[in-house]
């Protein structure tokens, strides 16, 4: 399935998309690497509409007044969202994207259904995990399988002006690693929530899917085996998998889940 890409105008500024499929719209929220369309989401295209924002100031994009957080710009997709997705739809979130889905479906519970955060960011205790500066390093901390990469590479230039705007977005007062502005208001989540981890990720420790386990209400964990923190990548037809039957099944899912878990 291919996307195109298409703008959006909003009161706050003017917003890149990629879209693509047919059916109940789906909100995909990228990780800090910018927008890459995966398999899964390719997948996901053939029964559902869905949505990929590019974050201002990500993929060449330029950086709108006033979205400066995390915070301000889930306020800002929420509006993106309701002018173009509709009062209701699912949503799903990759790392950087993950969190901004919290904040999401914290400031407007009313739109948000289901909820997928995968390999959630945000949740560093102790200052564990984390993206390494040296390159091979880094390569090693996202891909367990990088000869499985199918999106196309971007330009250095880009990719450093993405890492640039994303660290600009998530700082966190004194250097703190959690937000705990958000930890506070987990419990205010009403979608029906799927937590995914890769077995393998260095980036994302165990214990932020944990946290968020334990507070987000009605929620499920699962780990995706041999996968690192790139879990689309290095897992396409897993994560497809989980993506469909958890938004095909929801609540039912998360208290009894199927055989794709």
């Amino acid at each position: 399935m291919s996307y195109r890409i298409e703008r959006a105008t909003l009161p706050g500024g003017a917003i890149d998309y990629h879209v693509a499929g047919m059916g109940k719209p789906v909100l995909y929220l990228h990780a800090a690497g910018g927008v890459a369309i995966s398999q899964p989401m390719k997948a996901l295209a053939q029964t559902h509409t869905v949505y990929a924002p590019v974050t201002p100031g990500f993929d060449g994009t330029e950086m709108l007044p006033g979205i400066d957080s995390v915070v301000t710009y889930a306020a800002f997709v929420g509006d993106f969202a309701e002018a173009t997705l509709g009062a209701r739809f699912d949503v799903i979130g990759s790392s950087f994207g993950s969190w901004v889905a919290m904040w999401l479906a914290v400031l407007r519970p009313d739109m948000v259904d289901h909820l997928i955060l995968q390999v959630p960011a945000g949740f560093r205790f102790d200052g564990e995990g984390g993206l390494p500066d040296d390159p091979a390093a880094r390569m090693k901390a996202l891909y367990a399988h990088p000869d499985r990469i199918t999106a196309p590479p971007k330009a250095d230039a880009i990719m450093a002006a993405n890492r640039q705007t994303y660290e600009a977005m998530a700082a966190l007062p004194a250097g703190a690693t959690v937000d705990e502005a958000l930890s506070a208001r987990l419990g205010d989540i009403r979608a029906v929530t799927l937590i995914l981890q890769g077995t393998e990720d260095p980036v994302v420790p165990a214990t932020a899917g944990a946290h968020l386990k334990r507070h987000i209400p009605v929620s499920q964990r699962c780990f995706v085996f041999d996968a690192a923190h790139a879990i689309e990548s290095d897992q396409p037809d897993k994560v497809s998998r989980l993506w469909t039957e958890f938004l095909g099944r929801g609540q039912g899912f998360v208290l009894n889940r199927g055989a794709a878990a």
